[in-house]
């Protein structure tokens, strides 16, 4: 009745993969939000980035989101036997995503007095954009 089903084999929960999953998820989510605002004659227009500078973050972090979920999941089911070392894939793509992220909140258009930022988003971004580098540090660790 129908071919074989992969068994998800929760005792292969691989945590690294997942932390940096979950961490990019959350930095994607927050590369959404508006970290500062530029207010002329009263009237403020939010923005997350400047240029292509506010892509960067929103791409790393979504490719990584979905290489870390295939390999977590494949892990867990063994779809298909691949070995690659994840752990520097994981650590370069963060560091990338982070850098980016700074690169977003340091270039900031128009003059600093219509300029106002939006600090614990600022703060938040940040502490979320180490998730990612925790979890490849964990699974360079792991190998």
């Amino acid at each position: 009745m129908g071919g074989q089903r992969p068994q998800l084999d929760t005792s292969k929960l691989p945590i690294p993969d997942i932390v940096v999953a979950a961490g990019a998820l959350l930095a994607l989510i927050f590369s959404f939000m508006h970290w500062y605002k530029v207010e002329i004659f009263g009237f403020g227009i939010g923005a997350s980035g400047r240029g292509g500078y506010q892509n960067w973050p929103m791409i790393i972090y979504l490719l990584l989101l979905i290489f870390a979920g295939f390999f977590a999941a494949n892990e867990m089911a063994s779809f298909v036997d691949i070995s690659i070392p994840l752990g520097p894939i994981y650590l370069i793509w963060s560091i990338a995503g982070t850098f980016f992220t700074l690169l977003a909140f340091v270039i900031r258009p128009g003059d600093w007095d219509y300029v106002k930022m939006n600090w614990a988003i600022w703060i938040i971004m940040i502490i979320v954009s180490l998730i990612p580098i925790v979890g490849g540090y964990l699974k360079m660790q792991q190998s």
